[in-house]
Order: structure tokens, then sequence, then C-alpha cells
């Protein structure tokens, strides 16, 4: 960002809206940018929990079934981003492949999508961090999103290093900590189907449910295509590795907590019981987190709170970044005002554009910790932006059966894993808004309706 007073052609030279974003970032670095964005630790503690306390001692099997689904979509997008490796992601997608009515609510939709899944990132490593360690709730969620803040604005290069540094470290911290529970609970496994036979089918589906949720974060990738070197090669090689690595870490880990628990009581049932009774509504507690503290005492600490705080910051981040390029890809096809095109040529960045993403993750983190508990607000927000995520896949799905069906022979298999992806995404979308409460799911809908008419209008303005 400018800093010092200059010239009219000093400020032209340094914000330019012509020569695009540079192609800087390597596979490397899309790849922890898009890792963070899973918040590892967060989301094995949170659904790694429910894939447990539903599949028992077949959680790591679940969390093999839930990567599996995920990557049916994750192989969508991978068709996708080999074709179209322009900035903005899904809405560039759906604008190129399908309309620009299509692609400016699916615009609008993902920047609801984005933002809202960086605030509950940010309330639940908060959240937690306030449980364990009693620090003050709203002095960690305030240093998490400001922090946060500075690094989108500073651009993606920056961003790019510390998430490298800070994803790699984390990584290192969930491995050890598998294989040092692993270690100590003398490798108590126990995955044979005799010991599942009571998990029936419909909950070992649920289970895989929630264990699809833990390696996501692939969907941050895509809107960073027009900053990546050999993006055709690079970002589908990206979108499997994050997606293969999240839930095979999460399967590690699930076997290991399993092994830790089983070896503190006499059986699976007696492990299970104690599970429902830490699962409140009310509380941040985590039968994980308790294992954890079992086996390693004070040792832990120090290397949990360095996975929240990376958790805190690179979730955010990823999203963040996301959805400041489709901002930035919207202004530049003249839907959005244009100053959110305009580069900071010294930092390869859209400062507007990560100016106004940052304020908007701020203040839906601020607003919804305002009205709602820590933990409500989490749970609120990350339903809302779930829901507004499967929508943004139906979009992909449908991109790409239309541009697969023109050579329908040539291209069945692209057709009928699309397919299946849109009717996994169809189930999974009629689940969510059956389970979500109906006073938040309308401002979803209003959000949605809003993008519907400001479509429109502007379609109406160009014609």
């Amino acid at each position: 960002m400018v800093t010092t007073r200059s010239s009219p052609s000093d400020e032209r030279r340094q914000y330019s809206n012509s020569s695009g974003l540079r192609r800087v970032l390597s596979f490397r670095e899309v790849f922890f940018a898009s890792l963070g964005g899973q918040s590892p630790f967060l989301s094995i503690t949170t659904y790694g929990t429910a894939t447990i306390l539903y599949a028992g001692l077949l959680a790591p099997l679940a969390a093999l079934i839930g990567t599996l689904i995920v990557l049916v979509n994750g192989l969508v997008v991978y068709k996708l981003s080999q074709r179209i490796t322009k900035t903005g992601g899904y809405y560039t997608y759906a604008n190129h492949l399908i309309s620009h009515r299509v692609g400016i609510v699916t615009g609008f939709v993902y920047l609801f999508y984005s933002i809202l899944y960086g605030s509950a990132y940010a309330i639940g490593a908060a959240g937690i961090t306030w449980f364990l360690f009693h620090i003050n709730f709203t002095y960690t969620l305030t240093v998490l999103l400001v922090v946060q803040a500075v690094l989108a604005i500073l651009g993606i290069k920056p961003s790019a290093r510390y998430a490298v540094f800070a994803g790699s470290l984390e990584l290192g911290i969930l491995v050890a900590i598998g294989a040092i529970l692993l270690y100590l609970s003398h490798f108590n496994l126990n995955l044979n189907l005799i010991n599942g036979q009571g998990v029936s089918l419909s909950q070992f589906g649920y289970a895989a449910l929630f264990a699809a949720a833990i390696p996501t974060g692939y969907g941050t990738i895509t809107p960073l295509s027009g900053e990546t070197r050999m993006a055709s090669k690079t970002i589908p090689r990206a979108i499997v590795a994050v997606i293969l690595a999240g839930g095979l870490l999460a399967a590690f880990d699930l076997l290991a907590f399993n092994s830790a628990g089983l070896a503190l009581f006499s059986s699976f049932s007696s492990f299970e019981e104690f599970i429902r009774s830490m699962v409140s509504l009310k509380s941040f507690n985590s039968p994980v987190l308790y294992l954890l503290h079992r086996y390693l005492g004070i040792f832990i600490d120090v290397p949990v709170l360095l996975a929240l705080i990376n958790d805190g910051v690179l979730g955010v981040l990823a999203y963040n970044l996301a959805s400041s390029r489709v901002l930035y890809a919207m202004s530049i096809d003249g839907w959005l005002p244009k100053p959110l095109s305009y580069i900071n040529v010294n930092t390869n960045n859209p400062t507007l554009a990560a100016l106004v993403s940052s304020v908007g993750v701020i203040l839906v983190s601020v607003l919804a910790s305002s009205l709602l508990s820590p933990l409500m607000a989490f749970l609120v927000l990350g339903a809302l932006s779930t829901t507004a995520g499967l929508i943004v896949h139906v979009v992909s799905d449908v991109s790409l059966i239309r541009i697969s069906a023109r050579r329908v022979k040539r291209y069945l298999g692209q057709v009928i894993l699309a397919s299946s992806a849109l009717a996994l995404a169809a189930y999974s979308i009629t689940s969510a808004v059956v389970s979500t409460n109906p006073v938040f799911m309308e401002l979803f809908l209003g959000w949605l309706i809003i993008g519907f008419i400001y479509a429109e209008a502007q379609s109406i303005i160009r014609e």
C-alpha cells in the first residue's frame, strides 16, 4: 500500500488496472495456502470428534470415505481449472461457461461462502484458545483478524511465505501428535468390522459427511489461478494434493485418538459414553483435547496454542485472499466498481479488493460473536457458509456438464463425474437446509435474492 505522498503520475504507476496480476505462485505456495484454509487442527478437534461419535472404531474409515466424497467434487474443479486459468475461480467458470447472470450470482454466493467460512475459523480458534488457556476471547479474535488482514493487504507473496512456514509447522505438529499418541497407547488399533457392528449404515454415512468437512480448503485455490505459474498444471495438482493430504492426515490422527481412547477405557462403549458426556453446545470442550492432555500433560500446551494461532490466521487468510480475488475478477469484467481491480504494482495485489474483503471478514466476525456465544457463532457461520459452498459446487458441476455434453462421446467420463458430484451436492444441500435454523437460512436466501436482483439489474444496464 502507498504510504508516501506522490504525484498523480506516480499514483498511476503504482496502481494499475491494465497489466493484470503477475504469475508468481509455485505449487508449494498454493498447496500450503490452501491447506491453511482447512484449519487442520481446528477441523480435527471439532469435525473429528463428531466422526468418532457416530462411527466409533470405524472413524478412520469414515474419514477415508469422506475424503473420497470431497475428491469427487474436487475432480470436477480439477477439470475446470485445466481449461480456465484466469483469476476468479468458480465465478469465472460460471461467467464464461454458463452465463453472465449466473456468473454474477455465483460471485455473490462465493463471497458469502468465503467471508463467513473465514469468520467461522477466526471465532473457532479464538473460542478454543479462550476455553483451553483462558486467554481473553476478544483480544485473541482481534489479533487474529488484524494479522490476517495485514498479510492480505501486503500481497500474495508475503501471505504465501507465511503460509508455507506456518502450514509446514502445523503439519509437523499434527503428524507428531498422531505418532506420539499411537506410541504411548501401544498401538491399540482395532478396525475390524466385528467391533464396528454397533454402527448402522446411516450412522456411518453421517460420520462420513462430518469427516468430509475436514479436507476442504481446495475451494480457495482456484481464485488464485491468475497468480499461479503454469496454472493449468499447478492448480489441478494442488487441488488433489490438498484433499488427499487433509483426508489422510485426518484418518491417521483419528486412528491415533481411537487408540489413545481404547487404552484409557475398558471398552469402546465406555469411551463413547465419555465422548457424549463431553460434547456440549455450551463450550468448546473436546474429547480430542482431553486425550492430548491426559497423555502429554502441559507439554502439549505450546504446540496446541501454535496450531490454534496458525488455524486462526491461515484459515481466515486463505478465504480472505480468495474472496478478494473474486471481487477483483468481477471488477475486471465490469460487474463491480472499477477501483476494486486496481493493482498495487509494488505488491502485485488488488489492494482495495483485499481491504474490502478484510473489512467484510472483520465485520461478520465481530457481529456474529457479539450476537451469539462463540460456539454458536462458529456453528451458525459454518452451517451457512457450507450451504453456500455447496451451491457454488453445483454451479461448477453444471459448468463441466455443459462443456462436456457438447462432445458427450469424448467426454462421457466427465459428464458422469459431474453428474455424480451434482447429485451428491443436491443431497447435501437438502440435508443442510433441513437441519439449519430457518431464521439463519433466511439470511442466506436474502443474500441470494440480492445477488439475483443485482445480476438482473446489470444485465438490463448492459442491454
